[in-house]
């Protein structure tokens, strides 16, 4: 959570201000990520998917955030199969939007679009 509220000032700071809230969140999301979770966790796949949103919109580096969300997914995938029911379904819920990131990411990159034309 001290990641994702770093990377919702960042999204709006300048100067000096911005370089500060990104290596503070990234500080924060590299501490969090260093924590051992199983990969269907939703705590995991969410934190997967906010760093991956940070890489991607505040640092600019398209390609760290294809692949952390990349690499949380395939994780998932291979052991979505071992999921309980109501594991299951919180795990999907997120794994679906991994997807569609790196789908949109994807295709972004290779037509070279900008979000905001979408």
């Amino acid at each position: 959570m001290v990641g994702d509220y770093y990377r919702y000032i960042a999204e709006n700071a300048k100067g000096a201000l911005m370089e500060t809230v990104k290596q503070q969140a990234l500080k924060a999301y590299d501490a969090a990520n260093a924590i051992t979770l199983p990969p269907c966790n939703p705590i995991k796949l969410g934190l997967a998917l906010n760093f991956s949103v940070f890489h991607y919109e505040v640092m600019k580096n398209h390609k760290q955030a294809c692949e952390l969300a990349d690499k949380a997914l395939q994780e998932a995938l291979d052991k979505i199969d071992e999921l309980e029911e109501d594991d299951f379904r919180d795990a999907k819920s997120i794994i679906e939007l991994l997807k569609e990131n790196l789908t949109l990411w994807r295709d972004e990159e290779e037509g070279g679009n900008d979000i905001d034309d979408l």
